[in-house]
């Protein structure tokens, strides 16, 4: 992924801060509940919308910044890399056509994906640092089977989160240049009617 001028154009920009911002907000309020979160989501829109620096940036800004509230366990290296790796299950998609529905429907099929990938690393990483289990198959099959609950939490997550948010971000992005544009048009005419005035 390299880094170019334009990853860092205004509209890109705003959308990072948001996105980051309800990442980081939306998992701390809901810190409480098991495996339900907001970091699928912005990630896998920051790779979807913006690709670049920012498939990788955004959900390791919002779990670096939140877990130095809520904290993390000894583990961080395998989270923080899952969560990572999240925003590249939205940078596959890309290159797609973003109508609202459609969209949000692929991402939501790509968190899914996501959320199966964050629970092998992560449940890997229990077993291979956390202590919990023997370093045996046997360990590592009962690591694996005890996170079977928060993996049943992280998909009802992505299937009511994922499409209710994706959707309104993806209308927004869609609706903001053109009503950004029809506004300076706008403005444009005032400043022609101003003149002809005078």
């Amino acid at each position: 992924m390299r880094i170019s001028p334009e990853q860092f154009t205004k509209k890109k920009l705003i959308t990072v801060a948001i996105l980051i911002l309800f990442g980081a907000v939306g998992r701390y309020l809901l810190k409480d509940i098991p495996n339900i979160e907001t970091i699928t989501v912005v990630s896998l829109l920051a790779g979807s919308l913006l690709g670049g620096v920012w498939t990788l940036v955004v959900g390791l800004a919002v779990v670096a910044t939140t877990d130095m509230l809520i904290g993390n366990t000894s583990i961080l290296l395998y989270t923080w890399s899952a969560w990572t790796a999240m925003g590249v299950f939205g940078w596959v998609l890309r290159k797609r056509e973003k109508k609202p529905f459609r969209h949000a429907l692929a991402l939501t099929g790509m968190g899914i994906l996501g959320n199966v990938f964050f629970y092998l690393l992560t449940n890997f990483g229990v077993w291979h640092i956390g202590g919990l289990y023997p370093h045996t198959l046997n360990g590592l099959a009962q690591s694996y089977i005890m996170g079977l609950p928060f993996l049943k939490y992280q998909f009802i997550s992505t299937l009511i989160i994922v499409p209710s948010v994706s959707i309104v971000a993806l209308t927004v992005w869609n609706a903001l240049p053109v009503f950004l544009a029809d506004r300076r048009q706008a403005a444009i005419l005032r400043a022609q009617a101003i003149v002809t005035k005078e």
